[in-house]
């Protein structure tokens, strides 16, 4: 058994998710991908996670329905938002979910390490 910090990444992109899994899992981080609204409802239900990388675009859901569905799972990990959307979208989304942090993108490798170790691994 690994004791990696689990990442669950939510995105639709194949390419995109294909290049977070590789980013995450060479900074030492166990990932695992749900490309739907589906899959990524029912790996935060039944796993514990550090955190999740959410885009906000997803298969199977409107962003309003990834919303109020995300906001039924109890035991949730903190959410850090990855999305191409506007500010004032990401801001709103982040307030809706409590989101621990927000990265717009495209963003540097750099800036999405940096944000997921903050959040996973906040100052003592």
């Amino acid at each position: 058994m690994s004791d990696r910090t689990r990442i669950l990444v939510i995105e639709d992109d194949r390419d995109s998710s294909d290049m977070l899994l590789e980013m995450l899992g060479m900074a030492d981080y166990e990932v695992e991908l749900a490309h739907t609204a589906d899959q990524a409802i029912a790996a935060l239900t039944e796993r514990r996670y550090g955190a999740a990388l959410l885009d906000l675009n997803v298969t199977g859901a409107t962003t309003s329905e990834l919303i109020e569905r995300l906001r039924g799972v109890s035991q949730r990990p903190p959410l850090v938002i990855f999305s191409a959307r506007v500010p004032d979208d990401l801001r709103r989304a982040a307030a809706q979910l409590s989101a621990a942090a927000v990265i717009q993108k495209p963003a540097s490798m750099d800036t999405l390490l940096t944000t997921m170790d903050r959040v996973i691994r906040p100052a003592a």
